[in-house]
């Protein structure tokens, strides 16, 4: 009887021991994630993530997928985020406050995928603006007297009829490869006989 007691206590001290080193592991842990401290594993991925982001960025300018407002837009934001990684990165933080500059660096890069997913519209912004200054020197070449106000109009009409075309193809999509060649060989036809008669 005196055995089976004696074994019945040691069972019990063995499992308070043991709860009292589990609670003592959990409360260490707890206090390890909620005092400040260096996170060096949070600097390198966020360190290696903008990295990675700027080549993209880089990448989509260079290949013309990203236009320059657009870029120099995600480099400003991306400038943003490093600023806020510095300030974290030189004191001593909590895992609470590498959350938010996370969350940022992540909303970024999905912005950034999802503008790179679509098709560059760099090809419709320059044939916007040939035909904003065709526009220009008709109106200039109408104003100074060196167009006619017949053939001024000719020419007006012609550019108007190629920029409601233009227009209403991109409002719901891009333009295709055929469609970018011809409108740019109707701007090329309408620029030569304007600058003829100019």
């Amino acid at each position: 009887m005196k055995v089976i007691d004696f074994l019945q206590v040691r069972y019990f001290k063995k499992k308070m021991l043991l709860l009292v080193i589990v609670l003592g592991m959990m409360t260490v842990l707890v206090q390890c994630a909620s005092v400040s401290q260096r996170w060096p594993e949070n600097e390198r991925r966020t360190e290696d993530r903008m990295f990675l982001l700027q080549q993209e960025i880089g990448k989509g300018l260079g290949s013309g997928e990203l236009t320059l407002d657009a870029s120099q837009e995600f480099v400003v934001k991306l400038d943003n985020l490093r600023r806020d990684y510095t300030v974290l990165r030189e004191r001593k933080t909590t895992q609470e406050e590498w959350a938010p500059l996370l969350t940022k660096l992540e909303d970024m890069e999905k912005e950034v995928k999802v503008v790179l997913a679509y098709p560059s519209r760099i090809d419709e912004t320059k044939l916007e603006d040939r035909m904003i200054v065709l526009q220009r020197r008709l109106d200039d070449g109408m104003l100074i007297g060196r167009l006619r106000r017949v053939q001024g109009r000719d020419f007006q009409l012609r550019l108007d009829d190629i920029r409601r075309e233009f227009l209403q193809r991109i409002k719901d999509r891009p333009l295709t490869t055929e469609e970018k060649g011809e409108t740019s060989s109707r701007l090329d036809l309408l620029e030569s006989d304007v600058n003829n008669a100019l």
